[in-house]
């Protein structure tokens, strides 16, 4: 019997987790269902850039709109770059619409005291996600774990009794609010634990385990090094030479204040200091990929200050070939950790990071653990010898899954909107 054909809006904001919303709409092509997307702020050009539909704030306006008009242009004037992608149509109706909700639910006064206090952060545009939903009709509401307008998503869909669900991205720690979806994606069955204690569950609330989408590329990147690719990429480094990669962050949560703290040139060149060592007593080279939100200023002053011959900038290689031309990574806290391990290549984390964690691989046991900058060297030889624990390798096979996370979804969405249970679920 022919099924009839169902609609699933997506809202998403943010590249990063608009890049685990794209898999998955790819998936769901080849199901007989519609799929639109709500793509806020960077999903947009995200969106744009892989030739996928989507639609933005400015394509719910209604003639009545021109006061939240007025404040959006007032507040693009100061805060909208245009370099980011985000067209000024889209900036003013956002800021507007987001700020007009803010004004309704509490009042001028206090809308511009937290506007005042949190900028963007103050917004929770819940009337207009109720406003999207109502106009787009969906059969079901797939978000991932950002604020704002995903978390205002997954209520207003509640609201209507429609069915949600939630793609977490990492390991369910620090989030900003409780994911209220019906159905919850993760990455690993820690994650459960973590919301748990966090923020907490929702009763009722079913998870999968399947993985996050937008690390779906790290499986076709599996293997021994590339070396064919690094000779393309770094002719300087021989083919029997070791190589580390260093993944940087660019800040973190200060743990005595709580607040966030940029790590300034001084701090980067005395890590590269440590690392460049480390690499050297190994007879190995050190890769250096900086945060895509760093400057690279302080790197390229470091190289020049330095002269390191076994020591190159790798920030310009694509993510995931670049792992592959690597022997271990190496880095704080950053997700890249998460997409090197699913490559199949050793972790060390370094343990004297000043700031909270949002991922503890090496006290999880599935990285290599140096808890001071002494202990890195030896971190580096036995990442380097090529032998990765069988209990290591087990942890790693046990909290992450082995396939891609995209297809598993896409599966689960169908399931949901046709009355079937998916397989796998835990239920709370």
């Amino acid at each position: 019997m022919r099924r009839v054909r169902r609609t699933v809006l997506f809202v998403t904001y943010g590249g990063g987790h608009a890049a685990m919303a794209a898999p998955v709409i790819r998936a769901l092509a080849s199901y007989p269902i519609r799929t639109e997307t709500l793509a806020l702020t960077l999903a947009g050009p995200y969106f744009k850039r892989q030739g996928l539909p989507y639609k933005g704030f400015k394509d719910f306006l209604l003639p009545e709109d021109t006061e939240a008009l007025d404040w959006g242009k007032k507040l693009a004037a100061l805060h909208h770059h245009p370099e980011t992608g985000i067209g000024e149509e889209e900036a003013i109706a956002y800021l507007g619409l987001s700020y007009r909700d803010l004004v309704t639910r509490l009042g001028e006064q206090e809308a511009a005291r937290l506007w005042e206090e949190k900028g963007r952060n103050a917004f929770f545009p819940l009337s207009m996600l109720e406003r999207v939903i109502d106009r787009a009709k969906p059969d079901m509401v797939v978000t991932t774990n950002s604020p704002r307008g995903e978390y205002a998503a997954q209520i207003a869909a509640s609201k209507r009794g429609i069915p949600t669900l939630a793609m977490v991205d990492l390991f369910g720690l620090f989030n900003f609010y409780r994911i209220e979806a019906d159905y919850v994606a993760v990455i690993s069955p820690i994650v459960i634990d973590n919301m748990r204690r966090d923020t907490g569950l929702r009763e009722g609330q079913k998870f999968l385990i399947t993985g996050n989408p937008a690390f779906d590329p790290a499986f076709d990147c599996r293997g021994p090094v590339d070396h064919a690719w690094r000779r393309r990429f770094f002719p300087a480094l021989p083919d029997h030479a070791k190589a580390l990669l260093w993944i940087d962050d660019s800040g973190y949560v200060d743990k005595a204040t709580g607040l966030l703290h940029v790590r300034g040139a001084e701090e980067i060149a005395d890590n590269l200091d440590i690392l460049a060592d480390a690499a050297r007593r190994n007879d190995g080279y050190l890769l250096i990929r900086p945060h895509p939100s760093q400057q690279r200023a302080p790197f390229d002053a470091w190289m020049r200050k330095t002269a390191h011959p076994h020591v190159m900038l790798a920030g310009e290689a694509p993510l995931y070939p670049l792992l592959n031309a690597c022997d271990a990574v190496a880095t704080f806290s950053s997700t890249v950790g998460c997409e090197a391990l699913l490559t199949g290549r050793p972790v060390i984390q370094l343990g004297y990071y000043p700031g909270e964690f949002n991922m503890r691989l090496g006290d999880w046991g599935v990285a290599r653990w140096a808890e001071t900058p002494e202990r890195l060297p030896e971190a580096v030889r036995q990442s380097f010898s090529g032998n990765m624990p069988e209990d290591m390798q087990a942890r790693i096979a046990a909290m992450f899954p082995q396939e891609k996370a995209a297809p598993k979804i896409a599966k689960a969405i169908d399931d949901i909107l046709y009355g079937r249970e998916p397989s796998g679920v835990h239920a709370y």
